[in-house]
């Protein structure tokens, strides 16, 4: 589909230790998802809007907000470090991480118009051809050993628990992750209803969460993103980010 497209000036952390980032993106995004409706609608294939809506088309607060936890981070937390971003859309997050100097930095989503933004986003802000980034296409309902093969140690998503289905969805791909060898995970939600599934399903699978609130805009609290912060349980009441974690 085409979109009507603007650049959007994103500028991550505050001070002299800021990033400013160049972001195409959809130029009116509720008119992008009545047109995308109403093709589908055409085509009687309705069904398929929640997986084609154009929610990767703007810049979330809850991607501000996981890209700034990131920036916080001690640069030996992300020097040479795996990173997987599920759900990236415009991944912010993980243009960050190849700012700070990741490692390994693997971006994944399910539109399929996500490849193109990223592209000319990416070239725009000089990081076309990263060595250290690819993208790859991800359900993560049905659990891709492909890229959890990959053995990344960081799990990273912002608002992906956007309907029901995904609270127990995202809660057991983490729970792969970590079993493939993954350390921590960071998920930032601007407090969707299903966050609280979210935060039972990973209790159940053996994972536990620590909660803060990011304040977004300092001068709107309406913007506040809730940051989770999951790591394994050892099985005997402990959390353990195993040896040589991110």
């Amino acid at each position: 589909m085409r979109y009507d497209t603007k650049i959007e000036n994103v500028v991550i952390g505050h001070g002299s230790g800021a990033m400013e980032f160049q972001i195409e993106v959809i130029a009116d995004f509720n008119r992008a998802i009545d047109d995308m409706f109403a093709e589908l609608q055409s085509r009687g294939e309705q069904d398929l809007l929640t997986d084609l809506c154009p929610y990767f088309g703007t810049v979330w607060d809850s991607a501000r907000a996981l890209s700034a936890q990131l920036l916080a981070e001690p640069q030996a937390a992300i020097s040479d470090k795996s990173f997987l971003e599920i759900g990236c859309g415009l991944a912010i997050p993980s243009m960050t991480l190849l700012k700070l100097g990741a490692g390994k930095v693997i971006a994944t989503d399910l539109h399929p118009d996500v490849p193109g933004f990223l592209e000319r986003n990416f070239s725009a802000n000089n990081l076309s051809g990263h060595p250290a980034f690819s993208y790859r296409s991800l359900d993560w309902r049905t659990r891709s050993a492909e890229v959890l093969a990959e053995r990344p140690q960081w799990i990273l998503a912002s608002d992906v628990l956007y309907d029901r289905g995904q609270a127990e969805a995202v809660a057991g791909f983490l729970a792969e992750a970590f079993t493939a060898g993954a350390t921590r995970a960071t998920i930032t939600d601007p407090g969707r209803p299903y966050l609280q599934d979210f935060v039972s399903a990973c209790d159940r699978l053996g994972l536990k969460s620590t909660l803060e609130i990011f304040r977004t805009d300092p001068a709107d609290s309406r913007r506040d993103c809730f940051v989770l912060r999951l790591v394994q349980n050892d099985g005997l009441g402990r959390t353990s980010r195993g040896g040589g974690g991110a």
